[in-house]
């Protein structure tokens, strides 16, 4: 599959703007995720998909359906459903080309959000240090499947992020030195040849 890095994020975009333009998601929905960090934080990769946090479960019907009416507009919705944890939404712009992957997470993990602002758009981001204990924990339980996310935690440790160890810990039931003792165990078995498997389209030329 070929990927228009602009015609993607162009799409992304769109959504986002309708998403918190909207006075029924946009004050329950945290961003959060590779695209938030990418958008606001100059993450230097590619993104594909859109990932949040619902802030307030009493309003999640009208949220999964309110973005599904959204994400309608922009292309073919090819799978929605309530999974055990989120609010799922695969959507289809074009063929042959990566779908739009929209995540809502129904968890509580006590993480913080901030308002920044995104060509005019205001949203509620998710704070740096609540970004990175989230991605930390997502790189341990997806390693060798997501290789994206040992892009992002070496971004983030280049570029001195703080990171918040009870959400580590509250996430993983395991000390913050406990656990990145096993990250490491775990990255120095992954071959090195293998290590950007899956982030061919994602990185430019002078990144690979």
């Amino acid at each position: 599959m070929a990927l228009d890095a602009a015609k993607h994020k162009n799409i992304l975009v769109k959504i986002l703007k309708d998403i918190y333009t909207d006075a029924g998601t946009g004050p329950v929905l945290g961003f959060k995720g590779g695209t938030a960090a990418y958008l606001f934080h100059k993450l230097s990769r590619a993104s594909l998909d859109l990932d949040f946090d619902l802030l307030d479960e009493t309003r999640e019907d009208y949220v999964f359906q309110k973005v599904k009416e959204i994400a309608k507009q922009y292309g073919k919705i090819k799978e929605s459903r309530k999974k055990r944890f989120s609010l799922f939404i695969l959507l289809s712009y074009e063929d042959d080309v990566p779908n739009v992957k929209i995540e809502i997470n129904r968890r509580e993990f006590g993480s913080r959000y901030e308002l920044k602002s995104y060509l005019g758009i205001s949203m509620l981001v998710m704070i740096r240090e609540d970004m990175f204990a989230h991605k930390l924990v997502a790189m341990h339980e997806r390693m060798g499947k997501a290789n994206r996310d040992i892009f992002d935690v070496w971004f983030f440790l280049r570029n001195d992020w703080p990171v918040n160890k009870e959400i580590v810990e509250k996430r993983t039931g395991m000390s913050f030195k406990g656990f990145l003792r096993k990250c490491v165990e775990a990255l120095q078995k992954l071959p090195d040849r293998g290590i950007l498997a899956g982030m061919g389209e994602l990185l430019d030329d002078k990144q690979k």
